[in-house]
């Protein structure tokens, strides 16, 4: 277990583990814990030729974080040989990806399609740099085959359209069932039985009963996780921060704060990645997980060998809280501002490909990237897909896993709005600061609400 706690945490050591394992950086986009915010200048891949261009057309631009090159391009290469038109794919690395891509936007260089956070894609219509879809052919179809929830981080209050979907994921509590029974424990319903049970398991010998992955750049979404749990609105239809008007928010942070004081996480919680935690429980030294759905096929795709409980991992499809709802993430694909007549039409084209469905009805990228990493999407109809459901496993519930998405989850609206960005950054600090006992959980709700309005005034 010491050797397990004291194992290298470095970006490389990170990366080589997830990749054995098929698990991209694309899945958990903030990674600047294990590396340098540095920008690469972008790798062109050569498209595949096409017989002939259509009049009036041009190769369109796409650019992409580097996961899994050579399936984005053969997506690429698919909708070319369609329409005939071909596609340049130029990379950033994940980690710098935002500001690197800003900066080429600035600079005048043309990107038709690209990949860009969420958090970012208010923003960037706002700058000039993505186009709003509002107006663009089948763009309400699109919003209206997507689980309803799901709308709010694509369509802005004000009716513009930002973006199409990559991604989505849901936060979900992983735990050891066999674990749970052993020790007499049902799962939580509430943030107190949570505490009690994890108490129980540190008492029983477990460890590290608790486990999540608090780095400062993922607290933003344990923020919105742990609020919507507990039935706590976060931001009103205007982004005002009303979450710090309801008195549970402290009662929050002084279970957030337990959790972590009281030794019931890892000793270095704060800087954790997130295969170790999946190792973690893997070994049965946790026995509850906080993170994206598609951690339970990682977990599950151990090695036997040291992953002696693997097999005991299941997923509850409501967080312990009073509401019992929690997050549903995503990140999202843009459209620059360059493309006019047919190129415009062009970009549409491939985006509805990429983000959507194919000529055929097909939720074709969707149902690969389900493949290589169960990654989900927010469309009903990528649930009941025989393909995607064999993709997954038979030890997730997909009908139990599309209600999350469709009922029990929120995406929360206003991490789409151009202010989100600054606001997130800020939240890591307030977070720490409080698990350290470095700040009173009242005085947390107040710091991060006056984050909320400094981001929202150009404060930083």
């Amino acid at each position: 277990m010491d050797d397990m706690l004291k194992r290298d945490v470095s970006r490389r050591g990170f990366l080589k583990r997830a990749g054995a394992m098929g698990f991209g950086a694309a899945s958990l986009p903030l990674l600047a814990t294990y590396a340098s915010a540095r920008a690469q200048s972008p790798a062109p891949l050569s498209p595949a030729p096409v017989a002939s261009m259509p009049a009036g057309a041009r190769a369109l631009e796409f650019n992409a974080w580097e996961f899994q090159p050579d399936t984005i391009r053969g997506f690429l290469n698919d909708w070319s040989g369609t329409s005939g038109v071909p596609v340049n794919l130029s990379l950033i690395p994940n980690v710098g990806y935002g500001p690197a891509i800003q900066t080429r936007l600035q600079g005048g260089g043309i990107l038709d399609v690209y990949y860009n956070f969420t958090y970012n894609s208010g923003k960037f219509v706002d700058q000039g740099w993505a186009r709003d879809l509002a107006d663009l052919p089948g763009v309400q179809d699109m919003l209206n085959d997507m689980f309803e929830p799901a709308r709010a981080r694509h369509a802005l209050p004000d009716g513009r359209v930002v973006s199409a979907p990559y991604f989505s994921a849901a936060h979900v509590l992983h735990y050891n069932e066999k674990m749970l029974a052993d020790n007499g424990l049902t799962v939580p319903t509430t943030m107190q039985e949570q505490y009690d049970a994890a108490k129980k398991l540190k008492d029983a010998g477990v460890s590290s009963p608790y486990v999540a992955y608090w780095i400062k750049e993922f607290c933003e979404e344990y923020l919105m996780v742990y609020l919507l749990a507990e039935g706590i609105v976060p931001f009103d239809d205007a982004g005002n921060p009303v979450f710090a008007d309801d008195p549970k928010s402290v009662d929050v942070m002084t279970w957030w704060a337990a959790m972590f004081q009281d030794k019931l996480t890892t000793e270095t919680m704060l800087t954790d990645d997130p295969i170790k935690l999946a190792e973690l429980m893997g070994s049965g030294d946790a026995g509850f997980y906080v993170l994206h759905h598609y951690f339970l096929k990682i977990i599950r795709d151990l090695a036997a060998e040291t992953a002696t409980e693997k097999d005991n991992v299941t997923i509850a499809y409501r967080m312990p809280g009073a509401k019992g709802d929690t997050l549903q993430m995503g990140e999202v694909i843009q459209m620059g501002t360059q493309a006019t007549g047919r190129s415009l039409d062009d970009a549409w084209s491939l985006m509805k490909f990429y983000g959507w469905k194919d000529d055929s009805g097909e939720l074709r990228t969707f149902k690969a990237w389900a493949a290589a990493a169960a990654l989900a999407c927010p469309y009903p109809a990528f649930f009941e897909d025989a393909d995607v459901k064999a993709s997954f496993g038979d030890f997730y519930d997909m009908a139990a896993l599309a209600d999350v998405f469709g009922t029990k989850s929120a995406v929360v609206g206003a991490r789409s709005l151009p202010w989100y960005q600054p606001f997130q950054v800020k939240v890591g600090e307030r977070i720490h600061a409080l698990l350290l006992g470095q700040a009173s959980p009242a005085d947390t709700v107040k710091g991060l609400a006056d984050d909320v309005r400094s981001s929202q005034s150009g404060g930083i």
